[in-house]
């Protein structure tokens, strides 16, 4: 049997377009931005003018304290056509990815008194470690067994597009989770990667919302593009407004606005489907493609067609009664196969 290079982990590809968005981003920067005795209408920060209206301290000097606040309010516009409703949550943090706002929420609970957390089987298991240090139970369920409504009521920690297949939970499940009486946080690190949907996030006990730009545009390894919002504070996050990255913070909102979260999946799902079918061709697996283009999935019972050799293969990729599987080690054969082409298509 040949070679099977799909990881286990999801590790975003670092697409070209973002690449560059990153570079012309941090070099357009002037370094009079980061002095404390700069005026917010110096002519020397007119570029930056441009972009962004630059707050100002009651001196008139730049407030790098409170930048990320005209950011957040701008990236949540350019999401308005996936997540709606995600103006509607008054306590907004800049976060280095996802999982630094989902730890700070799952301390608050702790604090509160929550003990326990609820999950789906197969979920990200960042959830479970975190909750693992803060000496909170993890209950795992099968929604296709366990009906929301005969479940005690608690907080649910729900990735959407799901971690546990790429693929999207329909809002109606959510409703479902939230009218049983449940507090859900919902992490949408994979929006961005999917086709063109709404994620509603309007129910009142949607409690907290993160988001991380890491997997649908690739910068895992920056950190950009991590926010948390809640209904209520969070208090250990308050900090943030002073320990952020602000170079990220800009790099953030122009991949959100010149990229966001509708392009890359209009050009990518064509690769992700490319590469599925030559891995279904070459191993016989019968994979199928996740909503997010990073993925391909089997579904319970897709295996028992498969022999012992492709049983042995496909094991570590179980996710609770199913499969995922990380393709990006094949975008990134791909892209530069696709650079190779060019060069000889110049020459």
């Amino acid at each position: 049997m040949t070679r099977f290079d799909a990881m286990k982990a999801v590790y975003c590809y670092h697409f070209p377009e973002v690449r560059d968005l990153l570079r012309e981003v941090q070099d357009s920067l002037p370094d009079d931005l980061w002095l404390v005795t700069e005026h917010a209408d110096s002519s020397a920060l007119e570029n930056v003018a441009k972009i962004l209206k630059i707050p100002a301290t009651k001196d008139g000097c730049v407030d790098l304290d409170e930048i990320h606040v005209p950011i957040i309010d701008r990236i949540v516009k350019a999401y308005k056509s996936v997540v709606p409703a995600l103006g509607d949550f008054e306590f907004r943090y800049p976060t280095s990815g996802s999982s630094e706002g989902l730890f700070h929420v799952l301390t608050k609970a702790r604090i509160d008194g929550v003990k326990s957390i609820n999950v789906l089987l197969g979920e990200y298991e960042g959830y479970e470690a975190q909750a693992a240090n803060l000496k909170m139970r993890v209950n795992k369920f099968d929604l296709d067994k366990t009906a929301p409504k005969n479940v005690r009521p608690g907080l649910w920690f729900i990735s959407n597009p799901s971690a546990r297949d790429g693929n999207i939970i329909p809002n109606e499940t959510i409703e479902e989770i939230c009218d049983a009486g449940h507090k859900v946080v919902l992490d949408l690190a994979y929006v961005g990667a999917t086709r063109p949907y709404e994620f509603d996030v309007s129910h009142e006990n949607v409690d907290s919302v993160v988001m991380s730009f890491s997997k649908p545009y690739g910068v895992f390894r920056f950190r950009i593009g991590g926010f948390a919002f809640s209904r209520d504070e969070i208090p250990s996050l308050y900090g943030n407004k002073w320990f952020k990255d602000v170079t990220r913070l800009f790099q953030a909102l122009a991949i959100a606005e010149r990229i966001g979260p509708k392009k890359l999946h209009k050009k990518y799902s064509v690769v992700q489907r490319k590469i599925i079918d030559g891995l279904n061709e070459r191993h016989g697996l019968s994979l199928r493609a996740s909503d997010s283009f990073l993925l391909a999935h089997l579904k319970p019972g897709d295996n028992k067609a498969l022999t012992e050799e492709q049983l042995k293969m496909i094991a570590p990729y179980k996710r609770g009664n199913g499969y995922r599987f990380c393709l990006t080690p094949y975008f990134e054969l791909e892209g530069r196969l696709e650079l190779i082409k060019k060069a000889f298509s110049e020459d």
